[in-house]
């Protein structure tokens, strides 16, 4: 069975953070295309603006909880979502990596 990683990526209702994300994850999918990397950004991006934040941020922890892993990409510190997700993520004893722009690991 294939390992389920959830990108966390800034966001702020930027296309150019999904563009980034996007590059992120072919990047990745070359280096492993037996893994399977779920984009919030992409998923639910389009209805960012349709839901309160709380609400918006509730999707993503839905579907952050049904992945093997959280991936943090270059950034996520100043980006409120993916510090929740970083919470999240953390109480539930997920496995936590940090990646960057070019989708290599760091410490």
């Amino acid at each position: 069975m294939s390992k389920l990683v959830y990108i966390a990526h800034p966001f702020q209702g930027k296309p150019e953070n999904v563009e980034d994300a996007q590059r992120i994850i072919l990047e990745l999918l070359k280096r492993d295309p037996k893994t399977v990397y779920l984009s919030p950004l992409h998923a639910t991006g389009f209805y960012y603006f349709a839901l309160s934040y709380e609400d918006g941020m509730e999707h993503c922890f839905e579907m952050l909880k049904r992945c093997d892993e959280l991936w943090l990409c270059e950034g996520w510190e100043t980006s409120k979502g993916c510090n929740l997700e970083f919470g999240y993520a953390e109480e539930l004893g997920m496995p936590i990596k940090y990646i960057s722009n070019n989708g290599e690991e760091q410490e």
